[in-house]
């Protein structure tokens, strides 16, 4: 699957950051963000965002797909040596490499504060022995919640309130297929896991060398905007994000709910959409999680999405059935959803046809709509008003010979006023035209 532009999926300075990077690397940069976004959600660890009535943790479990040399372990390290440069008492102290199994884990975050990034580049490993130990596929799912989490053990018990803790997982494709369980699917195990595919996209000369002065740069670009989330303590949304917001979360949960095996992955879509633009605002030293904010992580979560869909549809696992429907569902479903008008880049990048097709359709108007602020007037998708079919006209019948004639009933006329004509005027009289001058027979002898 061809990854979409990676510029549609962050904003402002991490976009920066990435288009500094992504030239210098030969693989896919949406490994590269959401490694960055990763390693960025593990140094809040008191920051949330607001989410319907409450709040969450910002954390993000994210786990690379790809195969053996296909660019996993460099893209995680890239976005580490950046971490590690803005942050390097939490890269040196709060790592935790590789899964032990429940106890040992919550043991090494307690050993950590509750507050801890764990890097496994066997994730398989940790998701086949989710099925071997419950408590195990439990605690993970609390760790993504922000929840207590707890040891068993009689004899000196562990307990960590409130953790903070963020996961980096790699893992193959072949992996992820045979992992797959159904138990794990629907427990919740999965859709916690933004997976993100990871494959080469260019070579690149062993000469090339990164220019010395990117790393740093980026580095004091993270480590200001960690100062600026650890101070910020709460993300909230601006007052148009709310409506991008409801926009969206219905956008994510129809694409989940057309596919079988997608609604298990997708429960939480939202969740992580939230998530990751508050990451985006931090990262621009912001507070307020903007519309472009919202745009850009849906954007990233759709297309974590399809490629779960991907891997799923060549498992022997129940396959992604989807329940087609037809063009034109989709376009008046995106048209209602902006409130009855819609521009191009709303609606056509989400119902997969150009813009001749769409114009196709019965019942799309489309016209130029002036922007406020002077610029060049949007193409703008409407729904045609449905005008009310013409009433078919009464059929007269002759009446039946034996009908009785009605009576008419006799209607009073309003009384009117008696006018008094005005009086005529005198027809003019047609004028009398002068007699003529009788000729003088003699003018011509004189």
């Amino acid at each position: 699957m061809s990854a979409p532009d990676y510029r549609t999926m962050c904003t402002g300075r991490l976009r920066a950051a990435v288009d500094s990077l992504a030239p210098h690397v030969e693989w896919s940069p949406a490994g590269l963000l959401v490694s960055l976004l990763c390693a960025f959600s593990a140094m809040l660890p008191e920051t949330r965002v607001q989410r319907g009535s409450g709040t969450m943790p910002l954390v993000l479990h994210v786990l690379l797909c790809g195969d053996t040399g296909e660019g996993k372990g460099q893209s995680w390290g890239v976005a580490a040596t950046v971490a590690k440069d803005a942050n390097d008492t939490f890269m040196s102290g709060h790592i935790i490499n590789g899964v032990v199994g429940g106890a040992g884990l919550i043991q090494a975050i307690a050993n950590r504060g509750g507050h801890a990034l764990i890097v496994d580049t066997e994730y398989a490993r940790v998701l086949r022995a989710g099925r071997r130990q419950a408590n195990l596929s439990q605690t993970l799912r609390d760790l993504w919640d922000g929840a207590t989490v707890a040891t068993s053990r009689a004899k000196e018990p562990v307990e960590v309130d409130e953790p903070r803790v963020s996961i980096m997982g790699h893992i193959t494709p072949a992996e992820f297929r045979a992992c797959m369980s159904t138990t794990d699917r629907d427990g919740g195990s999965y859709n916690r896991l933004i997976i993100v595919p990871v494959e080469q996209i260019r070579w690149l000369s062993e000469r090339h060398v990164m220019p010395a002065h990117i790393i740093p740069d980026i580095g004091e670009a993270m480590a200001r905007a960690i100062r600026h989330g650890q101070r910020a303590k709460l993300v909230t949304l601006t007052d148009d994000a709310y409506d991008a917001a409801d926009i969206i979360r219905k956008d994510l949960l129809t694409m989940a709910r057309e596919s079988q095996g997608l609604k298990a992955f997708a429960a939480r879509c939202n969740e992580q959409v939230r998530r990751i633009a508050a990451l985006f605002a931090l990262f621009d030293l912001r507070t307020k999680i903007t519309v472009d904010d919202l745009k850009a992580a849906a954007a990233l979560v759709r297309y974590t999405m399809e490629s779960v869909e991907m891997f799923i549809g060549e498992n022997d696992a129940p396959k992604a059935k989807r329940e087609p429907r037809s063009l034109m569902e989709k376009v008046r479903d995106r048209i209602e959803m902006y409130g009855g008008k819609a521009t191009s880049s709303e609606l056509l990048p989400f119902v997969g046809a150009s813009a001749a097709e769409v114009r196709a359709l019965p019942g799309i108007v489309v016209g130029p709509e002036p922007q406020g602020n002077g610029g060049r007037p949007a193409i703008v998708y409407r729904l045609a008003d449905a005008q009310p079919a013409p009433a078919p006209a009464a059929e007269t019948s002759p009446a039946p010979e034996t009908a009785a004639p009605k009576e008419e009933i006799p209607v009073p006329r309003p009384h009117r006023r008696p006018v008094t004509p005005a009086p005529e005027k005198p027809a003019a009289q047609p004028a009398v035209p002068a007699p003529a001058r009788e000729e003088n027979p003699f003018r011509a002898a004189l």
